[in-house]
């Protein structure tokens, strides 16, 4: 036999060095995995907090630039078609003109201007105490204040250890995100 047939058969892992290998994947992944379904969580918590900021922005740029005033309620009109303010923010809202200042959509008056999609499976939206779903109506008047102090809780699902966002708007109407400003809990 020559010295390269032996060579050729010497090439590859051991049983041990693959057991090795997979024993290190293993806790990689087992440490790894949590962490980062955390971190998927605090995006999306993230991704929704910006989008329900963006919203209230409009509503307030809106009544601005129309010199009238400008709604944001709950509804499901996305999935129901229905320009009703009914429900939780979770299950989405529209941005609407308001003229009489009241939580009906009408006809004649009224315009809806955008809807929004509700919220991802298990997220909620909770008052500063996290002890129920927000219903209220936001309305901002034509000098862009809304005349009332809020704070609109995102919370992640139970069980995910993510710290709560907040939009605070405040008597003159302007909103402002805010990390751990109040307590998750279940609604």
């Amino acid at each position: 036999m020559d010295r390269m047939s032996l060579r050729d058969f010497s090439v590859g892992f051991t049983l041990i060095e693959l057991l090795v290998v997979l024993v290190v994947l293993a806790l990689l992944l087992t440490l790894g995995v949590p962490s980062m379904q955390q971190l998927v969580h605090k995006n999306r918590l993230r991704a929704e907090a910006g989008r329900l900021l963006g919203a209230i922005n409009f509503t307030r740029s809106e009544a601005v630039l129309r010199n009238a005033p400008v709604s944001i309620c709950p509804s499901s009109m996305s999935s129901s078609g229905e320009p009703l303010c009914t429900g939780v923010y979770a299950d989405g809202w529209i941005v609407f003109s308001n003229a009489d200042r009241d939580r009906v959509v009408d006809m004649g008056s009224d315009e809806v201007l955008r809807v929004f999609a509700g919220l991802p499976a298990g997220y909620s939206l909770t008052n500063r105490s996290g002890t129920r779903n927000l219903t209220d109506l936001i309305s901002y008047l034509p000098d862009g204040s809304s005349r009332k102090n809020r704070t609109l809780q995102l919370c992640s699902p139970p069980g995910v250890a993510v710290a709560p966002l907040s939009i605070v708007i405040n008597i003159i109407g302007r909103p402002r995100l805010a990390r751990d400003w109040g307590q998750c809990a279940s609604v």
